[in-house]
């Protein structure tokens, strides 16, 4: 591989990620909006749960940036993308249970908010 074809690659994953992060936040504010629209106290908990999804999922991708390269394995654009998916499925997880309590914090202001 040449190091041109491994920057675009590098380039193309970044493109992914920012992409399926500016997905998540649009469908988040779609659900919100039925939300509000529904007045619904499980569609306002389940929004909470989405927001603390995405917030925890944001966090785990800052602390694989923070860690080290080095390692076992090599880095590669399939050991990424396997994070990311196991990152996207542990946020999900953790936000069904009791989170890390921004859920609740969320569905109780919203709550004050719009309904």
């Amino acid at each position: 591989m040449k190091i041109n074809d491994s920057v675009n690659l590098n380039s193309l994953i970044n493109k992914n990620k920012s992409n399926s992060m500016d997905k998540t936040l649009s469908d988040f504010q779609d659900v919100l909006e039925k939300a509000k629209e529904s007045g619904s106290d499980e569609e306002l908990k389940k929004v909470s749960q989405d927001f603390e999804s995405i917030f925890v999922n944001m966090m785990f991708q800052n602390m694989r940036k923070s860690v080290g390269k080095d390692g076992i394995l090599e880095k590669s654009y399939e050991r990424e993308l396997f994070e990311s998916m196991l990152d996207e499925e542990m946020s999900k997880e953790i936000s069904k249970g009791e989170g890390i309590g921004l859920a609740k914090m969320l569905e109780r202001q919203l709550s004050k908010k719009y309904f």
